[in-house]
């Protein structure tokens, strides 16, 4: 399953852009260190932006200065989002999202489904020899959600 999918003009029926759908997840102070840990995981660029960084930034309490306003992690293979700014109510278990792996190689699968379950909980462990369309799931140490499909 691909996080790109096709925008189609209806009046033409054809497909004029591609759109793409990034996941995006909220954290409640530590998603510098969240972050650091999936690139662990999944290799890549890591871009850090700190409240504090921002035109407001320096007249706001040290606590606040050090939330993180955007984080970033690009690699070949995925593109996640993340901060510490979240709704008014704050964070919550609920309020965050689950992840889609889909990959075919499941011996890649389960090199990073290990690293993720890493001080998390596995709710549905990966079987020996998957197949495809099998799926395992977990929630890693940051209460974030990761479903896994060989496809």
């Amino acid at each position: 399953m691909s996080l790109t999918a096709a925008f189609c003009c209806r009046s033409e029926n054809k497909c004029r852009k591609k759109m793409a759908v990034y996941p995006y997840l909220t954290f409640n102070g530590n998603c510098g260190e969240a972050m650091q840990f999936y690139q662990a995981c999944f290799g890549g660029v890591l871009q850090l932006r700190y409240l504090g960084e921002s035109p407001q930034g320096s007249t706001m309490p040290l606590a606040m200065q050090q939330l993180i306003v955007q984080a970033s992690l690009i690699s070949e293979h995925i593109r996640l989002f993340a901060s510490d700014l979240g709704h008014e109510e704050g964070h919550y278990a609920g309020n965050s999202i689950s992840l889609l792996i889909g990959m075919s190689r499941s011996e890649m699968l389960g090199e990073i489904f290990n690293k993720l379950a890493f001080e998390g909980e596995v709710t549905a462990p990966l079987s020996p020899g998957l197949k495809k369309g099998q799926w395992a799931t977990l929630t890693d140490r940051y209460a974030v959600q990761w479903i896994f499909e060989v496809q």
